[in-house]
């Protein structure tokens, strides 16, 4: 096991909790603080052991939450294996800094007789580098105004260029810079939430509810109502559950709706759960599972 190191890595030790669903409720509250947005998670799992379900649920809610899974700390073999079938990196966490020293090399210096005092020996010496030969000083060199024109063309193209982003990429930042609703209830028929940013709902949404989110939808739980991402236009938001078995879905102006006809049973919440997502393609709502 390699130890970890990551630039910008934000480490959240779990290694105390009892089951999954302790790791969720307990991740979801530490994800809200500012600290932890666009963060790569060094997450520590002590002795639990995991299934692959259950870890790439724990990957999801991470990433629902603006922020990356760098890699996991486990004691568990069972754990580890979950990681490693879902491409997850297992290291060991560690804190420790390699910093290479400069190496001195004797003949970059020459000792230099001075008579400033007077010395025990009668001699003092000081170090000092000694100056670059001819050949290998710098030559400054004034640039034409052609070249000078060339550059700014340059400049300007790759200006042009990071302007043209994707569409896609534009509304996902906008998305990724909206506030973020948190709520852990149930909410049950007949009940409304609405909200100009994200929304992520830690429960079920009963059939009959309704979630309404200018950005995207994440209900940690059954989605079984009516689910609206993307109200204000956005088609590349995203609605994600861990198990989507809504009446209707709704993606800016793209819908799709569960025919009347099919008879769908209420669904238990489970910790078995792949979850899944439903995203706009080819303009209509597809819904995948996360694994895919």
């Amino acid at each position: 096991m390699n130890k970890g190191f990551v630039e910008d890595g934000f480490i959240i030790d779990l290694g105390n909790a009892k089951d999954a669903s302790e790791i969720i409720y307990e991740l979801s509250n530490i994800l809200e603080i500012p600290e932890a947005r666009n963060k790569k998670i060094c997450l520590k799992l002590g002795e639990i052991d995991l299934s692959q379900s259950q870890l790439l649920s724990i990957k999801s809610l991470i990433n629902s939450m603006v922020s990356e899974l760098a890699f996991v700390d486990t004691n568990s073999e069972q754990t580890e294996l979950s990681a490693l079938n879902l491409g997850i990196i297992v290291s060991e966490l560690s804190n420790e800094i390699e910093v290479e020293t400069p190496e001195i090399n004797a003949e970059d210096f020459e000792i230099k007789e001075t008579e400033v005092g007077e010395p025990k020996d009668g001699l003092s010496y000081e170090l000092i580098e000694q100056e670059a030969d001819e050949e290998e000083k710098i030559e400054v060199v004034e640039k034409t105004e052609e070249e000078i024109e060339a550059e700014g063309k340059l400049e300007e193209l790759i200006d042009e260029e990071n302007e043209q982003l994707s569409e896609k990429e534009i509304a996902q930042h906008e998305i990724s810079k909206l506030p973020t609703l948190y709520l852990q209830q149930t909410l049950r028929s007949g009940q409304t939430m609405s909200y100009d940013g994200n929304i992520v709902l830690v429960g079920d949404a009963h059939p009959g509810s309704e979630i309404i989110a200018k950005g995207d939808i994440t209900v940690w739980g059954v989605l079984g109502g009516i689910a609206h991402a993307g109200a204000r236009g956005n088609d590349w938001a995203k609605i994600r559950a861990l198990k989507v078995n809504a009446i209707q879905l709704r993606i800016s102006g793209f819908y799709a709706r569960r025919p009347d006809s099919m008879n769908i049973p209420f669904i238990q919440r489970s910790s078995e759960f792949t979850p899944e997502e439903a995203r706009v393609e080819n303009r209509e709502i597809v819904i995948y599972k996360m694994s895919e």
